[in-house]
């Protein structure tokens, strides 16, 4: 079955993101002609289905699971991915998944669960996944894998150009011009909303999942000693590659935020929910900051969840007056399926045996082929 798809001249390939927001699954269907790293392609469909709660519930705080709840969920979520794609009636060769990040400890261990089997057998396609492990293999972080599509959607004939994903981490992109000979570079650079979730959580008694628009932001003001505390977090002083996660930014770590400030008023939380955005705005700030002389963009494209909030946004605005900020959304790639599409592309790199970690981001030692493909059985 999979050398014969690995024939043709194009695949329908059907990618699937679910992020450490833990609040869904994101859908895209695309269509790719070719057999390079730049084939051309068209979106066919994408959408976005919003996790049950018990989903939701536990994917929000992973590492507090147990050895034996995580395997039944990675049933559970498997049967849901193809319970879900079912009601969709869409035509595909392939399904490309990421997965829900349960643990990421780079460069030894990384385990994203949503059993495959059930979408390969329901679908009688092939189903790639498990897309990090190559990469940590030859000693990379297996994060972030994005970077080599920001390098084919954006890259310019004459200008260096940026590219922001905030979902619940926060990742940057420096994409090079054609003419410029310096690497392509990327990193993650920190929190994106999962503080500021996790804190709205707390305030809205689990009624309020986010941040709508960054208006809880707003009605707040800026803790400058929590601030400064928050900033002395010993991830900020690594150097790239680096990549961050729930290990860094999770439960554990926002309960310490909580007892720094013990919110107890409605201002005080408001006050807890403006400092985290702040934070979230000046460590992707201070990373573009960071960059060398080597590279001088004028224009990030910015995706990911975080965009929808105009409070952070308008942080990050302030601290770059130079740069355009520019939400994604070109050849029907958006700021909402960007990632979605991004396995996508990842999947038809593993079909035609193209490399898909870019050593420059990751440290792994060489470029590999990402992804393991399992078979429909029944």
């Amino acid at each position: 079955m999979l050398d014969s798809l690995k024939k043709h001249s194009s695949f329908r390939i059907l990618g699937l993101m679910t992020g450490s927001s833990a609040d869904g699954l994101d859908i895209c269907l695309v269509e790719f002609t070719g057999t390079d790293h730049e084939p051309s392609f068209e979106i066919c469909f994408s959408t976005g289905i919003e996790y049950p709660a018990t989903f939701s519930s536990a994917f929000r705080n992973p590492l507090e699971l147990d050895d034996d709840q995580v395997s039944e969920l990675d049933q559970q979520l498997g049967q849901w991915f193809a319970d879900e794609i079912v009601k969709l009636d869409l035509r595909f060769d392939c399904i490309a998944t990421h997965g829900q990040t349960i643990k990421h400890e780079p460069p030894d261990f990384t385990l994203q669960i949503g059993d495959p089997s059930y979408m390969a057998n329901q679908f009688k396609v092939p189903v790639i996944y498990d897309f990090r492990s190559a990469d940590l293999r030859e000693g990379g972080q297996g994060a972030p894998l994005i970077p080599i599509l920001d390098n084919f959607l954006f890259q310019d004939k004459k200008e260096d150009v940026l590219s922001l994903n905030i979902g619940g981490i926060a990742n940057i992109t420096i994409i090079p011009s054609a003419k410029n000979s310096a690497p392509l570079l990327a990193w993650d650079t920190g929190p994106g909303n999962t503080l500021i979730d996790k804190a709205v959580r707390t305030y809205s008694g689990n009624k309020l999942a986010y941040d709508t628009g960054g208006v809880l932001a707003a009605g707040g003001t800026l803790n400058s000693e929590l601030l400064d505390i928050l900033l002395k977090h010993e991830f900020y002083q690594l150097t790239p590659p680096r990549s961050a996660g729930q290990e860094q930014f999770g439960l554990t770590y926002y309960k310490q935020v909580l007892k720094e400030l013990r919110p107890i008023t409605d201002s005080n939380f408001k006050d807890l929910i403006h400092t985290v955005t702040v934070l979230t705005a000046k460590t992707i700030t201070d990373s573009i900051q960071s960059m060398n002389s080597l590279y001088s963009p004028k224009t990030m494209y910015m995706s990911g969840g975080g965009v929808l909030n105009n409070s952070l946004i308008s942080f990050i605005k302030d601290e770059l007056p130079d740069i355009k900020l520019i939400p994604v959304n070109s050849d029907g790639v958006t700021e909402s399926n960007k990632e979605a599409f991004g396995f996508a592309y990842l999947g038809y790199c593993h079909l035609r045996g193209l490399a898909g970690n870019l050593p420059s981001v990751t440290g792994a030692k060489k470029s590999v082929v990402l992804g393991e493909v399992y078979l429909p059985t029944v």
